[in-house]
């Protein structure tokens, strides 16, 4: 018999290769595995955001933005308790609490960034006009700043029921938007007079060319509506202690008569009643003043509502209310 020959069996060679594969497909299922542990999918991050999304700001940021409003709020009181503060020194009326700022700027296209106070009557006197010849010192004229406005009408029947004219010194803008309230004036015989375009401190006083170049704006709308050529005007605020020497020297050079008051209403600050006793009070002071007698109110809904009180004591003390015209004298603060 032959002898078989040594070695492994073709049997046994199968089991070995298939054990093999086996053990190398166990080996990269777990390396597989354990990768995709280690790095997690874009679908777990984007969950992930949604869930921070869903839970809102942090308690931090809460607080941050809270204190920053905070800090904010308490700059713009010390800005008003400032304006406030200064404005009383000014005119010499009672503190009063923040909440009660200076009077909002006219219905017009300037936006309201931080404004002077509204008038400054008692930074400097009137000069005194003992040349002008009045006939009766019973005599009072009433001027309206910063309109027109769609209640002038009112304003202009209550003085018909007293039987008193006024003037209206009157802003750009707002004539534009009232043509009617100014033609009504003209019409009924009460004086128009300008108030510049912007009724802004730093626009209008920022130079003597920028003052002429609002009032001759003002001046041409003015005529444009109504069809009067106005020379009459009052500066915003009072021509104290914007209007420099240079100032009033191209005012004069062009033409225009400058127009202050030596009776502020302060109907701007008190927005009520008070305006008429403050009024009162102003006017018995003047008892043995020479010259006009000018009165400073408002086109303002507060004003119109005691105005008839006022025209009531005015008329009982045997006042006539007059117009003002181009041939008077101005009442004007004395220039420092």
């Amino acid at each position: 018999m032959r002898k078989r020959k040594r070695g492994w069996s073709r049997g046994t060679i199968i089991v070995i290769i298939a054990i093999g594969f086996l053990f190398a497909g166990v080996f990269v299922s777990n390396y597989f595995q354990a990768n995709a542990a280690g790095k997690p999918s874009n679908h777990g991050k984007n969950e992930s955001i949604k869930r921070a999304m869903a839970k809102g700001p942090t308690t931090e940021s809460i607080v941050r933005n809270t204190k920053d409003l905070m800090i904010e709020k308490e700059w713009m009181h010390k800005q008003q308790d400032k304006a406030i503060s200064w404005r009383n020194q000014q005119n010499q009326v009672p503190e009063t609490n923040t909440t009660e700022t200076a009077a909002a700027q006219p219905a017009t296209e300037e936006t309201a960034t931080p404004q002077p106070p509204e008038k400054e009557s008692n930074a400097a006197q009137p000069e005194q006009n003992n040349t002008q010849p009045q006939g009766n010192n019973k005599t009072v004229y009433l001027t309206f700043d910063d309109g027109p406005a769609p209640f002038s009408g009112d304003i202009i029947a209550a003085l018909e029921q007293y039987q008193f004219k006024a003037t209206f010194f009157m802003i750009d803008g707002n004539i534009r938007r009232y043509p009617d309230a100014v033609k009504l004036m003209v019409q009924n015989g009460e004086t128009v007079g300008l108030h510049s375009v912007s009724h802004n401190q730093k626009v209008f006083y920022a130079s003597a060319d920028s003052i002429i170049s609002e009032l001759t704006q003002n001046r041409n709308t003015l005529k444009e509506i109504s069809g009067v050529d106005s020379y009459i005007m009052r500066t915003p605020y009072g021509s104290v202690p914007y209007m420099t020497p240079e100032y009033r020297q191209a005012v004069t050079d062009n033409g225009y008569l400058m127009w202050d008051w030596n009776i502020d209403s302060k109907d701007w600050y008190y927005k009520d009643a008070r305006y008429v006793d403050s009024v009162i009070e102003q006017l018995n002071k003047l008892a043995d003043h020479n010259g006009p007698i000018v009165i400073l109110l408002h086109e303002r809904q507060e004003t119109l509502a005691h105005l008839p009180a006022l025209l009531d004591y005015l008329s009982k003390q045997g006042y006539e209310g007059k117009a003002i015209d181009s041939s008077m004298t101005p009442v004007q603060f004395s220039a420092r």
